[in-house]
């Protein structure tokens, strides 16, 4: 039993020892915890060091005050209520949710005024009593001889007012 007993323990070992030789001669690095971030290179690894809010301040102060500026010329004053110096046009509105500026205005040529388009409704009316008529016709003549039973009088009677709604006809009626 004893040569089972030492394999038994040495085994796990084994396996540890071959798993951190292959871990080793890897070449390829990668990331174990992807999509975090990692940490930043210690202060002495970068150029410049860590400087400190007091030591900013210090060179803010120590440069001199009299350093000059590059000013633009003030603008010439606008009056603002003249409504003759000023097109017809609505001042620019800003976008919502925009940080960006409008964009400036585009002069447009004027388009010619057209004639409003005529109606139409005459000649529609018109269509719709040229194709009821010959139906009222006939049923108006089927009533004179008294061959039409009470419904057929009644699709008379309302035929004969949608034609009156369409205006008269040709003939006056």
């Amino acid at each position: 039993m004893t040569p089972i007993r030492s394999t038994a323990t040495f085994l796990p070992v084994a396996v540890a020892l071959a798993a951190l030789a292959l871990g080793a001669c890897a070449t390829e690095v990668h990331d174990e915890m992807p999509g975090r971030a990692q940490a930043a290179p210690p202060a002495s690894a970068q150029s410049g060091g860590l400087k400190t809010l007091r030591q900013i301040q210090a060179e803010e102060n120590a440069r001199p005050a009299h350093t000059p500026r590059p000013q633009t010329p003030p603008a010439p004053p606008q009056k603002l209520s003249d409504a003759s110096q000023t097109p017809n046009q609505p001042p620019p509105v800003r976008r919502r949710g925009s940080s960006s500026p409008p964009p400036p205005p585009i002069d447009q040529p004027a388009t010619p005024a057209l004639p409003a388009p005529g109606s139409t409704q005459g000649l529609t009316d018109r269509a719709k009593r040229d194709l009821m008529s010959p139906e009222v016709d006939r049923l108006r003549t089927e009533d004179a001889m008294g061959r039409l039973d009470p419904l057929q009088q009644r699709d008379l009677l309302r035929k004969q007012q949608d034609l009156r709604q369409y205006g008269p006809g040709p003939l006056g009626y």
